[in-house]
């Protein structure tokens, strides 16, 4: 490790860039709270650039955009290289998903006169954070003939807010006794979407119809029944990013982790080379928080099926052995945040193993939990490469670790790539308060990040 190390506010507290790239991340953090979202505004900005879906043409040549619009759930886009495919790319893979509230197929009930969204918590969560704050609907409806809408409610100060009410201390003596992970079961994590004000059926049933509320949800959101058993909806937490501290050196945000590093990749990649050596992929996958599966994970098939449709691109062989050594020539970052050391609580962590928020970006040489389990460890080579190249373009850097071993853990998607044989390595910024509805940021490390992505994309070769 270096003698001397430049924090990232030490080193951009005085660039100009900083309070530009600030406000793009804050925009960027506020109108992009789903995956879905991310993939519409991005597909939106690359036909902009006359970039080109790879399914709509035969060739492309270097310097082109080129991208897959994967099932509206994850996207990948690549600007092509001078050199040949078949010597790999420069990949930065994030996920565009992150904890939230989704609603079950059949959401609408009633009960005590008061109507509710039955729900369930999606990724990692400590439940009790989730409970009386103000969230907003997000998602799409898809309808009988196959047209998808947008949907948001909840976001502007003209339209109405939803909640999980908690239950009033006054009636909660049993309190006390519960753990933190009990205090709020995951069964009543259900949303409050209004109240009934029509006659109750006669049943004694918790689905009981609220005509009015139903015909209301119908008119104005195009929400019907039907429509709703088919719905990709959640409920996030509602309003914008904001700064943060009296010194606004800060930011806070729902969706840091990872949507701060899909700015940041995104950033980069269009701040890069316009004409470079190596292929330069921008990836965002899907359900990274539930384990990277189902059809839009990194443990699905976009990541070997984009590179097969670049070699494609390139008039080369797509056989299973010329995408192997592709793959195996590729050096990746996974982007990702990690947990930065909260100095409140330092019974869980470990002298100075634990990386700082405003220290430069965080690399990562392995994951895990416990014995390494369920872990990426990036070959040494690798990881030397990187530090080399932050080096040479004086990138503010750090490493560390998740925590105390056995009390703490965690996995990125980096695992599902480096399974295919591609070099990949941890990198994002340090984070407090990861997975809940609030989380933060340092301002310079964002700038850090960008400048270590973009950095990246221009200077990385094969390992």
């Amino acid at each position: 490790m270096p003698e001397k190390r430049c924090k990232s506010w030490d080193k951009y507290a005085a660039s100009s860039e900083l309070a530009p790239l600030t406000k793009k991340l804050v925009d960027f953090l506020s109108t992009n709270k789903t995956e879905r979202e991310i993939v519409r505004s991005t597909e939106a900005q690359l036909r902009t650039l006359d970039a080109k879906s790879v399914e709509e043409i035969k060739n492309a040549t270097a310097g082109e955009i080129v991208y897959l619009n994967w099932k509206n759930r994850a996207i990948a886009v690549a600007r092509l290289g001078t050199q040949s495919l078949k010597d790999g790319v420069n990949a930065i893979i994030s996920h565009g998903d992150a904890p939230r509230i989704d609603i079950k197929e059949r959401p609408l009930y009633e009960k005590d006169q008061l109507a509710f969204f039955d729900g369930h918590y999606y990724g990692g969560i400590k439940k009790y954070q989730w409970v009386n704050i103000p969230l907003a609907l997000h998602g799409e409806v898809h309808n009988e003939k196959g047209h998808t809408s947008a949907i948001v409610v909840g976001e502007k100060s003209d339209e109405p807010l939803f909640t999980i009410p908690d239950l009033a201390i006054h009636v909660d003596s049993e309190m006390g006794k519960r753990t933190a992970k009990e205090a709020v079961e995951g069964e009543n994590l259900d949303a409050l979407v209004g109240s009934a004000n029509s006659e109750r059926n006669s049943e004694d049933n918790e689905h009981l119809n609220i005509e009015s509320l139903k015909k209301l949800l119908n008119s104005q959101w195009g929400l019907e029944e039907t429509s709703l058993a088919s719905a990709d909806l959640s409920f996030v937490p509602a309003g914008s990013a904001r700064e943060l501290g009296f010194d606004r050196s800060l930011i806070g945000s729902y969706a840091l982790d990872d949507h701060i590093c899909v700015a940041a990749s995104w950033f980069a990649f269009l701040e890069a080379d316009k004409s470079p050596k190596r292929t330069i992929v921008h990836m965002i996958m899907d359900k990274e928080e539930i384990g990277s599966d189902g059809i839009s994970g990194a443990d699905g098939a976009l990541f070997e099926t984009f590179l097969l449709e670049l070699l494609r691109l390139q008039n080369l062989p797509t056989d299973p052995l010329t995408l192997r050594r592709a793959i195996a020539r590729t050096t990746a970052i996974s982007a990702d945040v990690t947990a930065g050391r909260n100095p409140l609580y330092e019974a869980s962590y470990v002298r100075d193993q634990q990386p700082l928020c405003g220290n430069g970006v965080v690399i990562m040489k392995s994951s895990g939990s416990g014995g390494k389990y369920e872990a990426s460890e990036a070959r040494g080579e690798m990881m030397s490469a990187v530090i080399a190249l932050l080096n040479t373009a004086d990138v503010p850097w750090q490493v560390g670790s998740f925590g105390r071993i056995d009390k703490a853990g965690g996995g990125t998607l980096a695992k599902y790539i480096a399974r295919l044989g591609a070099d990949i390595i941890d990198i994002g910024p340090a984070l407090l308060s990861m997975h809940s509805p609030l989380e933060i940021a340092s301002k310079t490390d964002f700038l850090a990040l960008k400048e270590c992505y973009r950095v990246f994309f221009n200077g990385m070769n094969s390992v």
